[in-house]
């Protein structure tokens, strides 16, 4: 059950702190029952040389992927970006149900994203859409030692552009799918990961989500639940 529990989430630091967002996006893993785990990336401050298009992909691939081999997995692992807030129906069990029923022993499940757009023609876009956002990915065990193979023969480009688009490991054996797509392209509401407001230092800008007051609310409900229930067992 740990490899649906335990979260890693890649993230930066700047002077010896973590990236804010982190703290937050770590607290509601934890409080839906995951253990999160934060791996350090690069600072793009730090490494200049490295485009902005290209820090997740080299973090995932440099950073992430050396990580998980160390760890002692049997199914597969979780891969979250710092920025992920899941919603109150995502749990470990909720998670491992679903990953079981869509093949999640050789399918790359892309569980948290933000938009699907659909694209033309098939020689770029081979499944028809180009999906934005990496909040939260499955990847199978067996898949790994083939993705970082497959991912350090392309050029470093947009994580998400380079699961929307590669088709080199779905001839290994291995193919990208959106999870309940239909259900998650509607309404954002029906999101399974939002993203959490915040000032991205890719595009230097303020990313619009799940916005720090709306946060906050949730965690005083949570709160005054957590309270609620302790004071009724101490009157049974």
């Amino acid at each position: 059950m740990n490899d649906y529990k335990n979260v890693y989430i890649l993230s930066y630091k700047n002077n010896g702190s973590w990236n804010p967002v982190l703290n937050l996006s770590k607290k509601r893993f934890k409080n839906q029952g995951f253990t999160p785990k934060a791996v350090e990336g690069y600072n793009l401050k730090k490494n200049p040389e490295i485009k902005r298009n290209e820090i997740v992909y080299l973090n995932f691939l440099d950073k992430i992927i050396p990580h998980i081999k160390k760890q002692n997995i049997t199914d597969g692992f979780l891969f979250a970006e710092d920025d992920a807030y899941v919603s109150d129906i995502i749990t470990p069990e909720f998670l491992k149900k679903k990953i079981q029923d869509n093949n999640g022993h050789k399918n790359i499940i892309r569980i948290g994203y933000q938009k699907v757009l659909a694209h033309s023609p098939p020689s770029t876009y081979p499944r028809g859409y180009f999906c934005v956002g990496n909040q939260l990915i499955w990847f199978p065990k067996n898949c790994i030692n083939d993705l970082e193979e497959v991912m350090k023969m392309k050029n470093p480009q947009h994580l998400n552009g380079f699961f929307s688009k590669d088709i080199e490991l779905r001839k290994r054996g291995f193919d990208t799918i959106l999870l309940d797509k239909e259900k998650q392209s509607g309404n954002k509401y029906n999101r399974y990961v939002r993203e959490i407001e915040h000032i991205s230092t890719t595009m230097e800008r303020t990313r619009k989500g799940k916005r720090l007051s709306s946060i906050a609310r949730n965690n005083k409900k949570r709160n005054n639940k957590t309270k609620t229930k302790k004071r009724t067992f101490l009157f049974l």
